[in-house]
């Protein structure tokens, strides 16, 4: 495997690291030994780490950087196949994807962006326009058969090899698990309210003037069997309507996030923090309170968490916060250097106790 010379592993009480490339790491965890799976994997055509694996279909690269989406695909197959194997029967697995467009000019001409491409990539801020004016090539990949300017459809590619398996035979995908996906959530980055025409939290604008901008991103919940561990009332709100006092209600699956400062708590000890407000340049943070609304139903204390695309670290922060053990795995040198400040940062407790 791809980068196995920076391949090691640092274990403690509550969280191990592994800093290697994801199927190496995982086929060293032992089977059924994880409660819940919780992730982000890189998006399909919109960022480089620098890093490559060999996958076992033949092809050596980056994920994400696949000719066809239906390769990205059937490699993310390959990384949640070993997720199937080291989960437990009644555990789960949180997925969480976007899309993007076809595009022959590439990422870099954006189509109707005022400006050119300092229009989009300005939007964003100073850091983020610096982190994705480093990106190569890639960029400019352009995908044969599908139209230009056309969403990919890259999240339901995804839903449908991960539970059909007609589908997965027809990516190239081998023989393989089947999930159950028992809800698509939307991840709400803003609101508009119709009646005022006023927009209400925290997605990052598009200049693109031809097209609605995209403020959610879908998070897939599936499990190994119709049966597992989720108690949704431990994620329900307080009904707006009710005979008695304290009932609740379904809190749905469309699940919004604030603005809140990056290392202070939000209101009832829940974390909330905008996606680009971090101290390291990592591009893609997921909201702790995300992660938190997503373990609070399925896990209990000591369970194990597992993060295959660690990141700088979200998910472990959240879940040692939460009395959870830990797994994470980050092949990126860049995010690597993120992910050990800031567990060391942040669970100070949980790992040097």
């Amino acid at each position: 495997m791809a980068n196995r010379k920076r391949q090691f592993e640092v274990t403690q009480d509550s969280v191990r690291l592994f800093l290697t490339d994801v199927l190496s790491a995982l086929k060293q965890l032992e089977p059924r030994s994880v409660q819940v799976c919780a992730t982000s994997p890189p998006f399909y055509l919109l960022r480089s780490y620098g890093t490559k694996t060999d996958w076992p279909d033949g092809w050596r690269g980056e994920l994400g950087h696949e000719e066809h989406p239906n390769d990205f695909i059937r490699h993310l197959l390959f990384v949640f196949d070993e997720v199937w194997r080291v989960l437990r029967d009644d555990g789960c697995l949180w997925v969480n994807l976007a899309d993007t467009f076809n595009n022959k000019q590439g990422k870099k001409g954006t189509t109707n962006a005022p400006n050119g491409s300092n229009g989009r990539f300005d939007a964003g801020g100073k850091r983020y326009a610096q982190s994705l004016r480093q990106q190569p090539e890639f960029f400019k990949h352009f995908i044969p058969g599908i139209p230009h300017k056309s969403e990919l459809g890259v999240p339901f590619r995804f839903h449908l090899a991960m539970s059909d398996i007609a589908f997965r035979k027809f990516i190239g995908a081998p023989e393989g698990p089947i999930w159950t996906c028992r809800r698509t959530v939307i991840w709400s980055k803003s609101l508009v309210r119709l009646e005022t025409q006023r927009g209400e939290g925290t997605a990052m604008p598009e200049p693109t003037l031809d097209r609605p901008s995209r403020n959610y991103e879908f998070l897939f919940l599936f499990s190994k069997k119709p049966q597992y561990r989720f108690d949704r009332t431990l994620i329900d709100v307080p009904a707006r309507k009710s005979y008695k006092p304290g009932d609740k209600a379904n809190a749905g699956s469309v699940w919004e996030t604030e603005i809140h400062a990056d290392t202070e708590p939000g209101p009832q000890g829940i974390w909330r923090i905008n996606q680009e407000a971090s101290r390291y340049p990592h591009v893609a943070i997921w909201p702790r309170s995300l992660v938190r609304q997503m373990l609070l139903p399925t896990t209990q204390e000591g369970d194990v968490v597992l993060d295959p695309f660690a990141g700088s670290g979200t998910t472990g922060e959240v879940a040692l916060n939460m009395g959870l053990k830990t797994i994470l795995i980050e092949s990126s040198e860049i995010a690597q250097k993120a992910l050990l400040d800031r567990i060391a940062r942040s669970t100070e407790k949980a790992l040097f106790s």
